[in-house]
């Protein structure tokens, strides 16, 4: 058997650019693993692909990112064979934080070492790249400028700093936030000064230059999540902002503040993580 613990990530900064020809958006951003795990037991077994998770809401079955990736690594290589992965859930789902990714690019990982296939570091890419645009992110999770459709990486020398990050009980659909999109704009100069502020401790200064496409549109049908910003803010917040599409957001707490508790108009959880400046899943 072998035990992997998989990262979340947050979405500092978001902007949707270009529509391409092939359907999909140029992207900028900038990601960050951070200190929130899933927990994946993986084992072989004579045939089949078993999932059991004890998390609500997270199917178990080919609809699922694990067992998709478990499928793909058997069609890849040939092996016959079966696996079971016992997944424990602790990155919200369905908010934007990337735990499913995250366990599928585990996934791929963790069977390339039980199975001893040894695939290269480009088979590896491509196969995750099928699985979802996040999924080559968390092969080798650091802070990263992402561009192109969400697959072109770059590591970014960002020391680490601590956030807040409040998971409200709904999700924000993405395909929804694609399609209410009304601007599109050119992200490389703010998305560049917003690095070089955080790779400087500046976090005031990152605040001025933070930025998110969708935040017009998600903040209008979900108020509650501009509310949540602007109470980060009052709370000695040097930023806040919405992860990615959503549902969830990040804020920059000094240590000193870093005790908060939501206010009690608001449902969901807060968690305390701190950005890692790279992680092994295996």
């Amino acid at each position: 058997m072998i035990i992997l613990k998989t990262p979340a990530k947050v979405n500092i900064g978001l902007w949707v650019e270009r529509r391409r020809k092939d359907g999909y958006h140029d992207l900028r951003s900038l990601f960050f693993p951070v200190s929130l795990f899933d927990t994946l037991r993986i084992e072989k077994i004579p045939e089949g692909i078993e999932l059991a998770c004890e998390a609500p809401y997270v199917p178990k079955n080919d609809k699922n990112l694990v067992w998709k990736a478990a499928y793909l690594f058997f069609t890849y290589t040939g092996i016959r064979s079966g696996v079971k992965v016992e997944l424990g859930k602790e990155i919200p789902v369905g908010n934007g934080l990337g735990g499913g990714s995250s366990d599928a690019a585990a996934t791929l990982l963790g069977m390339d070492k039980l199975f001893q296939t040894s695939l290269s570091a480009d088979e590896l890419f491509s196969l995750s790249l099928e699985l979802g645009m996040d999924c080559p992110f968390f092969l080798d999770p650091r802070p990263s400028l992402v561009t192109g459709r969400g697959e072109e990486l770059k590591p970014v020398d960002i020391p680490s700093f601590d956030l807040a990050v409040y998971s409200p009980e709904f999700n924000v659909p993405t395909p929804w936030a694609y399609r209410h999109l009304r601007r599109l704009t050119k992200g490389g100069n703010p998305c560049k000064l917003l690095a070089k502020a955080l790779s400087e401790r500046s976090y005031q200064e990152a605040g001025r230059w933070l930025y998110n496409s969708f935040e017009e549109v998600v903040y209008k049908r979900y108020p509650i999540l501009e509310d949540m910003a602007a109470w980060f803010l009052s709370q000695g917040a040097a930023f806040s902002g919405l992860s990615g599409s959503g549902a969830a957001l990040f804020a920059f707490l000094q240590r000193e503040s870093g005790d908060i508790d939501l206010p009690e108009s608001a449902h969901g959880r807060l968690y305390k993580v701190r950005t890692l400046k790279s992680w092994g899943v295996v």
